[in-house]
């Protein structure tokens, strides 16, 4: 009896912390269907009005398309940057590569406050403080070490030989990395790219220093809300956010998988 009980004890403990730690999202989607004029719990009734407001208001809209813009932006900048420094970084034994790892990663744990507040300084003199470029190359910083720490574990792993093989067999380098290895790795490639835009989407202290006398993100706009009117419009946001959220993770592990397919290790940040 106690080797069973001890047994379920694990499994049980496990799912007592998810429920805890997912009933905020299950209260917030509940919240944003609500009938109510400003955000209650339980909810007394059930309505789509929410979402028909927040798709009638251009605000909102707007913010959406900003959000959009600079998390497309920021994985784009992530993956042509990330890709080649994880090529330098694990095959070639460039000088400082210690100290360039560190400086890659150091954005993970540099305070997201510093990061803002030092960017902000930076970018004054050049003019990009309230533009869409600047908050796209600001999260950047943050989105880079999650393409570079997936590539380079997919690069580890997957076999050289081939290309070597086909180097020997008259291609060019750069044709058998673009032909042969890049499509190895793409599934690692892809679940960076795919924590880089995450990252991005919700970011929002270095936003506000960067973006948020303007235009405004979703996350800036978000909290905006908060401080300003606290109606289930933002519940219905939050879900919305929820939903993105769910629909890259849901991309990131189909390229899990695939690398499983394909030999290599299963990526993650």
């Amino acid at each position: 009896m106690s080797g069973r009980l001890g047994r379920l004890a694990i499994p049980t403990g496990t799912l007592l912390v998810m429920l805890y730690l997912l009933f905020p999202v299950v209260v917030v989607v509940l919240i944003s269907f609500s009938s109510a004029r400003f955000l209650s719990f339980p909810p007394p009734g059930y309505s789509i009005q929410w979402y028909a407001k927040l798709l009638a208001d251009p605000d909102w809209l707007n913010s959406l398309s900003v959000t959009l813009q600079v998390g497309a932006l920021t994985t784009v900048f992530s993956t042509l940057l990330g890709v080649p420094a994880a090529f330098a970084l694990s095959r070639y034994g460039i000088p400082g590569r210690s100290f360039v790892t560190a400086l890659i990663l150091a954005s993970l744990i540099t305070p997201t406050i510093i990061k803002g507040l030092s960017l902000y300084l930076f970018y004054v003199p050049l003019g990009l403080v309230n533009t869409i470029w600047g908050l796209a190359a600001a999260h950047t910083v943050s989105g880079l070490p999650y393409v570079v720490i997936n590539t380079i574990a997919s690069l580890r792993s997957a076999d050289r030989d081939l290309e070597r093989a086909a180097v020997i067999h008259g291609a060019s380098p750069l044709w058998a990395v673009m032909r042969i290895t890049l499509p190895i790795i793409s599934p690692g490639i892809m679940v960076g790219a795919v924590f880089a835009f995450i990252q991005s989407v919700h970011e929002l202290l270095v936003a506000l220093f960067v973006l948020g006398g303007v235009e405004k993100p979703l996350a800036v706009k978000l909290w905006a809300g908060v401080r300003a009117e606290v109606d289930p419009t933002i519940a219905a946001v939050s879900t919305g956010l929820i939903g993105m959220a769910v629909l890259a993770y849901a991309c990131a592990g189909a390229a899990q998988l695939l690398s499983k397919r394909r030999g290599l290790p299963a990526a993650g940040p």
